[in-house]
């Protein structure tokens, strides 16, 4: 009787760590993944009005004040950073070569579409 206790204390604890891990992955995914999703969605300046419109529990006007200002300073950033694209795009071609070689070729693979859907997001994200 003792041994048949104890079996099911370790099953209901075991179920209890299966719970909490699914839980606690569920809410990483909310916090952290959530937003990324939403910015592909939204755009980025949809995203950032938002999260401000959240923190800040803005009005209408105020929503309507503030996106083309924010529009505007999201164009401003990437004519900034037009200069700089193709040095940062050689850096992650290169960076990619590197790490290609160590990678075996169902890797490589994997690691080929990993490269295109972060050059798509970053393509919506920047506009280039």
């Amino acid at each position: 009787m003792n041994k048949r206790k104890l079996i099911l204390a370790g099953i209901g604890i075991f179920l209890a760590g299966v719970l909490a891990g699914g839980a606690g992955m569920g809410l990483f995914a909310k916090l952290r993944l959530a937003p990324l999703t939403r910015m592909d969605k939204v755009g980025p300046s949809g995203f950032f009005m938002e999260r401000m419109d959240s923190a800040l529990k803005l009005s209408p006007g105020q929503r309507e004040a503030i996106r083309p200002i924010i529009e505007d300073v999201l164009a401003k950033v990437r004519e900034v950073r037009e200069p700089c694209m193709p040095a940062e795009q050689k850096a992650l071609s290169e960076g990619a070569v590197r790490i290609r070689e160590h990678l075996d070729p169902e890797q490589q693979e994997k690691f080929t579409r990993f490269i295109e859907k972060a050059m798509e997001r970053r393509k919506r994200l920047l506009g280039h």
